[in-house]
């Protein structure tokens, strides 16, 4: 581990360098350069073996195949194959081409992307290494069976051996997997085959008279043990939650009662779940009595949170093994994307014959429960290993160490930010400053990795009532879109409501840039903490005054943080339909919002419009906010009113058009019948045809005649003559 660091070993080769910066200035950087001579050095190795040998082999291979297979070889009397359509079928691309169409579709794939490069996260020589061992990994699957499973069993030896050394593990087997769940899953496969000697061959039917219980607390997430019952196929009757004490940890006498009940009555004491520090609130255990009641009680006890990275950060000198098994995640802690998770694990000693084994020699059990571990031995598996194995040689332990140091130092300064703005904090203190002579397991129960914190009343009991679960939504999501700061996100407590959370673990830790966006972060925090002490201690004013007023009435807008709704109700407005009521509210914010930005429209907890108070300051005027709101809407009511005028002047006017337009159709049918048209047009001429207006002053139907003689008269009129125009006289 005591390389030298990665900007040390990059300058070794400048040729290298010099032709990857080149193509660095493209979104995938040199990447395609370094997979491309990386790989074809390892093919050089390998083939260089090979020769004449790999020649004859595969003319052999050829011919078996075509022994044993001829359907692929023989197709003179096999029906055409059927064709593709055209818009499936692919041409050979050249890899710039390739890249160009990929970088493309990621640019197309990110609604937010502004700029004309793809979007991707900035690499180091660090990230660099474990995206190229992926490559690597997927290279040495060619090689042959047994020289993988050596290489393989070299590189997780070598592993095993440095994540030990860092992290203070003692007496552990790793497992290497892509899935954070996985090795839990096969520790409890292997506990199950462990337990149950015929589970190899009898599957589910071996503990159907006899469940297996999995010990789990009630504070501790359930997706963790619903998702291995659905892996094993154990139903959740299998799931026994254990009680939480004042301090939110797992009750240690309840889980002995729990364990005493379950055995007898007939049940099978398996697993216990423990954390540190893990999330959401970074709650940890009392990992030394647990420990001591699991060893007692004959059960496996399985650790994860991420207060199992503590121990790097501690002085030297102190190793553990209190768990049975743990599951470390270095990708987050380091910052580093593609890292396998890690499970170190315990092979248990082998279970004395009992009445539900008889028939099954006793010592077989041991080698079930390795064979429960499928794949632990296959070189394939042990290959997962190479991106953490690069990752830590390129590193070196010293730049390891710094970023999860860096990451608990970061979480201290945000603790002592978030406890200096008087906000509420629900996370144990994070780690990493205790005294050099603190037990490194006392210092892994207490420790939090996160920050979690509420904005809540000073005199509420554990959980925040639902319009601070809005206040403190609202906080996350403004603190969320300020660039280049902390990273905080909104979860759900069961026990507290919103709040926000802070964990530099779960991303890349504190770096050199660390102190300038906490103190800009705690700058945004300051100033929305104003905004929303203001919109709390307004709000009941608001409401006061929109109930003494005539015109106004609250509206209830769930999920809105702000003020609050209310809506504009003239006089008999219970009687106009509901679109028009939303109408005139909708006409109202376009209004107001020429004024000012806060308003916008909602809908209320009935689903009619309303007009949204958005959050304010100190000293905004909510009497004349709400003043603002009335001559609007009783500008937008003289508006709606006019409108209705006018409305019925138009349908009185169509009216009379109509019963007039009636009336010369009559008189016009008489006028076509033979003898009784004469008479008509002898006793009263046609008048000449004219035009019909509508007056919208009083709604009166008139002929256009008049426009029609005034028309006729210009035209009759002869034209002037041009006189040229004379200068005003001087005003001398």
């Amino acid at each position: 581990m005591e390389d030298p660091p990665a900007s040390e070993m990059d300058s070794k080769n400048p040729n290298a360098e010099d032709e990857v910066s080149s193509t660095d200035r493209r979104p995938f950087g040199g990447l395609e350069f370094q997979v491309s001579e990386v790989v074809g050095r390892l093919e050089a190795v390998v083939n260089a073996q090979d020769g004449v040998t790999n020649t004859q082999e595969s003319v052999i291979d050829a011919q078996d195949s075509a022994a044993n297979y001829p359907e692929f070889f023989e197709s003179s009397n096999k029906e055409p194959p059927k064709e593709i359509p055209s818009d499936l079928e692919l041409d050979e691309t050249p890899m710039d081409e390739i890249l160009k169409v990929l970088e493309d579709i990621v640019m197309k794939t990110d609604p937010n992307c502004e700029s004309l490069e793809p979007p991707l996260l900035p690499t180091d020589a660090v990230t660099r290494a474990a995206i190229l061992s992926h490559s690597i990994s997927a290279l040495f699957a060619r090689l042959e069976r047994g020289h993988a499973a050596k290489l393989g069993g070299y590189i997780a030896s070598e592993t095993t051996r440095w994540m030990s050394y860092l992290f203070r593990l003692e007496d552990y087997n790793a497992y290497y997997h892509q899935e954070q769940l996985e090795g839990l899953v096969r520790v409890t496969k292997m506990l199950l085959h462990h337990k149950y000697p015929r589970y190899l061959e009898d599957g589910a039917l071996a503990f159907a008279n006899r469940l297996p219980c999995i010990y789990s607390c009630v504070a501790s997430p359930l997706g963790v043990v619903q998702h291995l019952c659905r892996q094993l196929g154990l139903p959740l009757a299998c799931v026994r939650p254990v009680p939480a004490d004042a301090a939110g940890r797992t009750d240690v006498p309840a889980l002995e009662r729990l364990c005493a009940e379950d055995a007898r009555a007939g049940r099978a004491p398996l697993l216990v779940l423990g954390e540190a520090g893990a999330p959401p609130l970074g709650r940890g255990e009392p990992l030394r009595a647990l420990a001591r009641a699991c060893a007692a009680l004959q059960l496996h006890l399985h650790v994860r949170g991420h207060a199992l990275a503590l121990p790097a950060a501690l002085p030297r000198g102190q190793t553990h093994s209190i768990a049975d098994s743990l599951t470390l995640t270095p990708g987050p802690w380091f910052g580093v994307p593609g890292l396998p998770t890690v499970t170190f694990y315990k092979i248990p000693e082998t279970v004395t014959a009992n009445d539900h084994s008889k028939g099954v020699n006793p010592a077989g059990s041991r080698e079930s429960a390795l064979a429960a571990l499928a794949g632990l031995t296959a070189g394939a598996a042990r290959l997962a290993a190479l991106p953490l194995w690069t990752c830590a040689r390129a590193a070196g332990e010293q730049r390891l160490t710094r970023r999860i140091v860096g990451a608990f130092r970061s979480a201290r300064a945000a603790r002592a930010l978030v406890a200096s703005a008087d906000l509420r904090l629900l996370s144990e203190p994070p780690g990493g400053d205790e005294p050099p002579n603190v037990d490194i397991v006392d210092a892994m129960s207490q420790a939090s990795a996160c920050v979690v914190f509420q904005f809540a009343p000073a005199d509420c009991g554990a959980r925040v009532p639902p319009y601070y679960d809005k206040l403190n939504s609202w906080l996350g999501q403004v603190l969320q879109r300020e660039p280049d700061m902390m990273s905080v996100e909104v979860c759900e407590t069961e026990a507290h409501g919103a709040a926000l959370r802070y964990c530099p673990l779960e991303g890349a830790a504190g770096g050199a840039g660390a102190d300038e966006a906490g103190a800009a972060w705690a700058g945004a925090l300051e100033a929305q903490l104003h905004v929303l002490r203001a919109t709390v201690a307004l709000r009941e004013p608001f409401r006061r005054s929109v109930r003494a007023h005539p015109r106004l009435a609250l509206a209830r807008v769930p999920g809105w943080a702000g003020l609050g709704g209310v809506r504009y109700e003239p006089a008999g407005w219970a009687r106009a339909p509901r679109a028009q009521q939303d109408a005139l509210q909708r006409s109202l914010v376009g209004a107001l919002r020429a004024a000012d930005g806060a308003f916008s429209c909602g809908a209320a907890d009935d689903g009619r419009a309303c007009v949204r108070f958005g959050m304010v300051t100190a000293d905004t005027d909510v009497d004349e906010l709400l003043a603002l709101v009335a001559d609007a809407g009783r500008a937008a009511e003289a508006g709606a009113r006019a409108l209705d005028d006018m409305t019925a002047l138009v349908k009185r006017g169509i009216s009379a058009a109509q019963e007039e337009l009636a009336r010369a159709a009559d008189e016009g049918l008489l006028r076509r019948v033979p003898v009784v048209g004469r008479v008509v047009a002898w006793w009263a001429p046609p008048a000449p045809p004219a035009g019909r207006r509508l007056l919208l002053a009083d709604g009166s139907l008139q002929t256009t005649e008049d426009i029609y003689r005034r028309v006729q008269k210009k035209e009759e009129e002869p034209p002037r003559a041009h006189s040229p125009s004379r200068a005003p006289p001087d005003d001398q």
